[in-house]
């Protein structure tokens, strides 16, 4: 059994939450030492923190750009209020989206800065969430006179060009369900750019269901195991060489 490792799974998430208890035990039994547990909004956090204790889990709170209308004062300090509280925490998942059009984007703009300065002010990794934006990530970036981010970029679809951008950074690259589509070129293409010692893998649980096994309506952390099976697929190399670089990179980011 090869060591799994989920960089982003929503275990908040209501259609799961009754369920989690088996789902987090399944995961456990088929070789899954790790697990990020991201928040998208803010009746998210108290459930995310409470898994803090779990040793497969490492909590992220945040405020998702679908839900920047959460964000306000009062909100960003009570994230920082539970930053302090819960020194192991990170933040995620923040950034923008404009998949939807570029209404609204103003806003998504102040939250992620916000929640930004907040990760950096901590000394917290960063979850980093962005859809047809990333001309504006990185303007945000430079604006704020930011060179290097200690984080991740969830479900990695861009181009080899963003790609190298974001490693300059100094970013690590997690890969999601997307990829075992045999028509997912593009994505092949960043993953087969991407070094091994900048990859990691993902479910984004319960969505993004690899297509192995799409049968099931939602997906479950020990899914990794096709991201990291296409990852193999797409570099030439073992599942288990693959595995053995991404549970390293894990370590390296958490220090585990």
């Amino acid at each position: 059994m090869i060591p799994l490792y989920d960089a982003h799974a929503h275990l908040a998430d209501l259609r799961i939450r009754e369920q989690l208890p088996h789902i987090l035990k399944v995961a456990q039994d088929n070789g899954v030492r790790g697990i990020v547990a991201n928040a998208a909004q803010a009746q998210d956090w108290e459930p995310i923190l409470n898994l803090g204790s779990h040793p497969l889990i490492i909590t992220a709170i945040g405020i998702h750009p679908f839900y920047v209308e959460q964000w306000n004062p009062q909100r960003e300090v009570e994230l920082e209020e539970l930053l302090k509280q819960h020194p192991g925490a990170t933040v995620g998942e923040i950034g923008l989206d404009a998949w939807k059009g570029r209404d609204g984007l103003e806003k998504q703009v102040e939250c992620m800065q916000e929640q930004l300065a907040i990760a950096r002010k901590y000394n917290r990794i960063v979850s980093i969430h962005n859809r047809k934006t990333w001309a504006d990530f990185f303007a945000i970036l430079k604006q704020l006179g930011i060179t290097q981010l200690n984080g991740i970029c969830h479900n990695f679809t861009g181009s080899n060009e963003i790609a190298k951008t974001l490693l300059d950074l100094g970013l690590y690259l997690s890969f999601c369900g997307p990829i075992t589509s045999p028509n997912a070129h593009r994505i092949h293409k960043a993953a087969k750019f991407a070094p091994l010692d900048r990859i990691l893998t993902e479910t984004d649980c319960p969505d993004l269901i690899p297509r192995q096994v799409q049968d099931r309506n939602l997906s479950q952390p020990q899914d990794v195991i096709h991201v990291v099976n296409a990852l193999a697929e797409i570099k030439n190399l073992a599942s288990t060489t693959v595995a053995e670089h991404v549970e390293l990179n894990w370590n390296r980011l958490f220090n585990a």
